[in-house]
This record gives structure tokens, sequence and C-alpha cells, in this order.
């Protein structure tokens, strides 16, 4: 008896690792993909031009924070970027804005699938205005020689391909998120910034060398800083604030107490490429309108929104704050929380069931967020800071920001991993030692 219970947990391992290898496989073969898909140019531009716009901070951001990229003009430019200000703006309205969409995010999975059309149709809206708005900042910049036909017909075409292109890296994020590793988005974003960091080394490099001689204390300054930046990261991802649980009818087998894990930073890296996207938009205008760059309003304006002055990095790290707070509550429902726990008869010692639990937690999320907000905006804006003293590229400055991205999408890919395996071993421990009859 024994042997046959060994060999078939033998079995189930041996499926759980053809399991794990095949979604391994499958992100992989996406990935791949769409990096193919990146170089397929946009027709009726002119290259040339193109390299000189790229270097445009608003491109740098949207690139670090999208998954695609602008150093060439492809249909895959524009990256999720589009997909995910629209999710995250219809969570902001389905919380208690829009009563419409509220009721719709308590209908279950009929409910989901109306909220999924609705953000459907806002990437739709959101990705071909910026794509026209984009196409005609580069163009602007280069002098009007990016285009080579500047008829509204032209714009158009171009903006439904670079809208097309946000719907296949939506497509391709969905199909990992349900047959590989991770949240497909994520991953895409993920990837697009590690394709870019080769490129953040060598200006690096070039900024901290002079007259061909390294500077090599800064060198190990930095290396050093990563170092701990990412062990620093990867501790607070892990933290967490255990909510202790108790049931009025039911006690657990092993005596040990039930709880709920609440993460320190609850929203994860959502406030960074929201509050990014945001300072993209006045960047993005103001391209359009690049010919009037020697006027003083001009300058105010591009001046308070770069993150290589002052006052925009203060702005960035405002957001940032802002956007974990509100996000904090829209991740985790207070009042849904407090209903789910009514329904399955449980409450927070010395907490009353009902509204004083929705408080209490609303108030526990709101504690939460302080070293949330604070984690982002430390890691988010020192490194900018640093770079502004260096009068390094702005891409070296982001790569806190994309750190944090990076790190959180493969810790989560971590988590997943490690929950399949127990997935197998919590059956197979079953399968020997029960006898299950039906």
């Amino acid at each position: 008896m024994r042997k046959f219970f060994k060999k078939k947990i033998n079995k189930e391992k041996q499926e759980q690792t053809h399991t794990l290898y095949k979604r391994a496989f499958y992100t992989i073969g996406i990935l791949i993909i769409y990096h193919f898909l990146s170089y397929v140019a946009i027709p009726g531009v002119d290259s040339k031009a193109m390299l000189k716009a790229a270097q445009s901070e608003s491109l740098t951001m949207l690139s670090m924070f999208s998954g695609g990229s602008f150093s060439s003009f492809s249909i895959m430019s524009m990256g999720v970027t589009a997909y995910v200000t629209a999710q995250i703006i219809v969570q902001l309205l389905q919380s208690n804005v829009i009563p419409k969409l509220t009721e719709w995010s308590k209908q279950g999975q009929t409910g989901r699938e109306k909220l999924n059309q609705l953000i459907r149709v806002i990437t739709l809206v959101l990705g071909f205005v910026q794509s026209i708005g984009i196409t005609a900042g580069i163009n602007s910049i280069s002098g009007y020689h990016f285009l080579i036909d500047n008829s509204i017909r032209n714009y158009v075409l171009i903006g439904l391909l670079l809208t097309a292109g946000t719907f296949i890296a939506m497509w391709m994020g969905d199909l990992i998120t349900e047959n590989g590793l991770g949240n497909g988005v994520s991953v895409i974003i993920s990837t697009g910034i590690i394709a870019q960091w080769p490129s953040v080394v060598h200006k690096f490099m070039k900024s901290i060398t002079k007259h061909g001689h390294v500077k090599y204390p800064v060198l190990g300054m930095m290396v050093i800083g990563i170092i701990v930046l990412v062990a620093f990261i990867v501790w607070f991802n892990q933290s967490e604030r255990r909510l202790p649980i108790q049931y009025a009818r039911r006690e657990t087998l092993t005596g040990s107490e039930s709880f709920l894990p609440l993460k320190i930073d609850v929203p994860g890296v959502v406030p960074i490429i929201f509050a990014s996207s945001i300072l993209a938009i006045p960047q993005t205008i103001l391209m359009m309108f690049s010919r009037f760059s020697t006027k003083t309003w001009y300058k105010v304006l591009a001046n308070f929104f770069t993150l290589n002055t002052t006052s925009g990095i203060i702005i960035y790290g405002v957001l940032i704050i802002i956007f974990t707070y509100v996000y904090s509550s829209i991740q985790i429902d207070p009042e849904k929380l407090a209903e789910n726990f009514q329904r399955q008869e449980a409450y927070i010692p010395g907490v009353y069931p009902g509204m004083p639990t929705s408080v209490y937690i609303q108030e526990l999320l709101n504690c939460l967020a302080l070293p949330g907000s604070m984690f982002l905006m430390i890691i988010s804006v020192v490194p900018l800071v640093i770079s502004k003293n260096l009068a390094s590229d702005l891409q070296v400055g982001i790569t806190g920001s994309s750190l944090l991205i990076v790190v959180g999408v493969i810790t989560e890919i971590v988590r997943q991993i490690n929950g399949l395996r127990v997935k197998t071993e919590y059956k197979g421990f079953l399968n020997s030692h029960f006898t299950f009859t039906e």
C-alpha cells in the first residue's frame, strides 16, 4: 500500500514539474513574440527624426512604465499604458463614485464582465487619443519632418495602428495570466523595463567616466546601493500586518489562530505607474506645442512637470502618496470585507460586527498607507535626486521605480510557483493519509 501511494505522489510531483515548465515556457514564448512584434515599424515615418524625439522625457517615462518602446516607432510602442490607466480609472469610479459601476462590482462574474467591457472601451478611446497626441508631439519636436505625410488621414491611420498594438499587448497579457506565470500586464511592463537596462547602465557609466577614467568609488557605491535597495524591496514586499479573526461557531482543528494577512504596501506598484502616467499627460501635451519652446509660459510648465527638476520630483512624490492612500481602500473594500465577516460568522476580537468593523479596517488601512506610501515615495524619489545631482540621464533616475516593479513581479511569480507546489503536496498528503469514498 505504501509503495502504491509513493508512486502516486511521485507521479503528482512529476505532473507539477511538467505544469511549471509548461507555464514558464508559455510565458517566455509569448514574450518572445511580443519582442518580435516591437520591430514591426509603423509606415510613413522618418526613423532618423524618431531617434531625436526618443530623448523626450515623456517618451522615456512611457517606455519605462508601459512595456512599450519609442526607440523605434513600432505598433507595440504604446505598450499597455492606456489599458493600465483605464483599469485604474474604472476602479476609482466603482468605489462609490458612480452607483452603476458600484452595483456591477457586486454582481460577481456578470458584473466583472461588464466592467472588463467598459475598461476595453475606455482603453480604445484613451489609446487612440494618446497615440495621435504622441505622434503629433514627435512630429512637432522634429520640426514636422517625422511624418512623411502630415494629412489627417495619416494621423488617424497611425493612431489606429498604435491602438491595435495596445489591444494586442492586452491580449498577450491575458494569455500569460491564464496560462503562464504571473500577472500578464505586469510581466510585460517588467520585461520592457529589463530590456532597457543595458541602455541605462551604458548612460550611467558614461556619466561617471571622465577623461577615460571611471570613478570607481561612485560605481561601487551604486552597486552596493542597488543590492541594498533590492533586499529592502523584497523585505518590505513580504512584510504584513496580521489581523486576528475569530469564528462564532467554528474551531480550528489545529488550535492555531486564524488571521487575515494585510500587506504593508497594500496597493503594490500601482501608485507609481499611475503617478508617472499623470505626469506624462502634460508632458505629451507640451510635446505638441514644442514650437513655443522659447516662450516663458512653455519653459515654466516644462520645468514644473519634468522629473529633472525639484518641483517635478516633489509633485511626483506627492502623487505617489495620494494614490497610495486612495488605492489602498480600493484594493481592500472595508464595507465588503465587513459584510463577508458577518456572512461567515467571523469577527475581529474587541470590535463589533458590521459598521464598527468596517470603520476599524478603514483606520487600519490608513495606518498601513503611511509606511507604504513613504516606502514607495522614498524608493522612487531618492534615485531621482541622486541622478539630478550627478547630472545623469532620466532613465538612471527612475531606476528605483523600475526596480520596485521588476522585484514585485518576480516575487509574485515565486509566490505563484510555491502555491502550485503546496497545492500538489497537499493533494498528495490527503491521498496518502485518507481513503475517499463516493
